[in-house]
C-alpha cells in the first residue's frame, strides 16, 4: 500500500498548493483550444515565492523529495495547455487517493474495449483513428473518471522496453531546455517477459521530482535480469493514440495493448530474487545490479 510522502519546507513552499484547485495551474498557463503557446525556447526559473507546479493535494506522491531542473522552471500542471490542457493535467497528477487498488494487465487492457464501447470518448491521432469517430485528446475527462483514471493503482509485470522521450506538450515542449532530465521515460510494461510490446500497456515516469536512479539505463539492467516490478501510480488515459490492432501499431503511435496506463509512476519497485511474493520488493533508486 502506498502512503503519502511529505515534503521539504522548501519543495511545499514553491511546487505545491496546499488548497488550490488545479484550476489555478489553469489560469495560468492555459491557452485558447487549438493554439500551441509560443515564447522564448527556454522559460525563466520562477520567483522563490511563486507557486508553478501546483498539486490539488498538502502531500503529493512525488517520487522524491528533492525538486529537479523541471521543478525549477516555470511549467506548469497544463504543460503547453491548448486542447491538451485537461490531459496534461490529468497525466500530471501526484495526487490520486489513497490506498493503491491493485490491478492487472488483463483488467487494464479489458478497459480499453469498454472506452471503445463508449462513443462520448474520442481517442487517437488526427492522422488515424480507426477505433473512434473523433481523434483525441479527450477534453471532457468525466466518463474516464468514471471508469477509474484519477484512481491510485498497483501494477505487477515485467519491463519490456524503457524509452528516453523528447519535448512533449505536458512537459511545455521546446518551451523547457532539451535535456533528458526534462522529459518523460517511456516504460512498456508485459505480464511475462517474452512478450510483445503490443501485449503490453505503458507506465511513464515524469520529470518531476525524478531520482536520478530513475533511467533508461537502469531500467534496462532490470529488462535484461528479467526481474518482476511493481509500480504504483495514477490510472489514466492517453486519448492523443490508438491501441494496436491485429498486433501492430496504428499510423506510428506508440505499440501497447491499452491506452490505460500508469502516469505518473509514483513508487517503482524491483524483485531482485525474482519471487517477491512473501515480500522483499526493493525501491528501483536502491537496487543494484548483481
Amino acid at each position: 500500500m502506498a502512503t503519502r510522502k511529505t515534503t521539504t519546507r522548501h519543495t511545499f513552499r514553491r511546487h505545491v498548493a496546499p488548497f488550490a484547485p488545479v484550476a489555478l495551474a489553469l489560469a495560468m498557463n492555459a491557452v485558447n483550444p487549438g493554439q500551441q503557446q509560443t515564447t522564448a525556447n527556454t522559460t525563466p526559473p520562477p520567483a522563490d515565492n511563486q507557486i508553478v507546479f501546483a498539486q490539488s493535494c498538502a502531500a503529493p506522491h512525488f517520487p522524491s523529495d528533492t525538486p529537479t531542473s523541471m521543478d525549477e522552471t516555470s511549467c506548469t500542471v497544463a504543460g503547453n495547455g491548448g486542447k491538451e490542457t485537461f490531459q496534461n493535467e490529468a497525466k500530471n497528477n501526484f495526487c490520486a487517493p489513497d490506498p493503491a487498488k491493485p490491478v492487472t494487465l488483463a483488467e487494464m487492457i479489458a478497459l480499453q474495449a469498454t472506452v471503445q464501447q463508449d462513443s462520448n470518448i474520442n481517442f487517437g491521432n488526427p492522422r488515424s483513428h480507426p477505433l473512434s469517430n473523433t481523434a483525441g485528446p479527450a477534453t471532457n475527462r468525466a466518463p474516464l473518471q468514471k471508469l477509474g483514471e484519477g484512481d491510485e493503482v498497483v501494477l505487477q509485470g515485467f519491463v519490456l522496453i524503457a524509452r528516453q522521450e523528447g519535448a512533449e506538450s505536458v512537459n511545455c515542449g521546446k518551451n523547457v531546455p532539451d535535456d533528458p532530465v526534462d522529459h518523460d521515460i517511456h516504460i512498456s510494461i508485459v505480464q511475462n517477459p517474452s512478450d510483445a510490446e503490443c501485449d503490453g500497456i505503458v507506465a511513464e515516469m515524469t520529470p518531476h521530482h525524478r531520482p536520478p536512479e530513475w533511467n533508461p539505463a537502469t531500467l534496462k539492467a532490470v529488462s535484461d535480469g528479467k526481474l518482476p516490478v511493481r509500480i504504483t501510480g495514477q490510472r489514466m488515459f492517453d486519448s492523443s493514440h490508438s491501441p494496436c490492432i491485429n498486433g501492430s501499431s496504428v499510423s506510428g503511435d506508440p505499440k501497447r495493448a491499452s491506452l490505460w496506463e500508469v502516469h505518473p509512476i509514483y513508487k517503482f519497485e524491483v524483485c531482485p530474487q525474482g519471487d517477491c511474493a512473501n515480500g522483499g520488493w526493493v525501491p528501483l533508486e536502491l537496487w543494484k545490479k548483481g
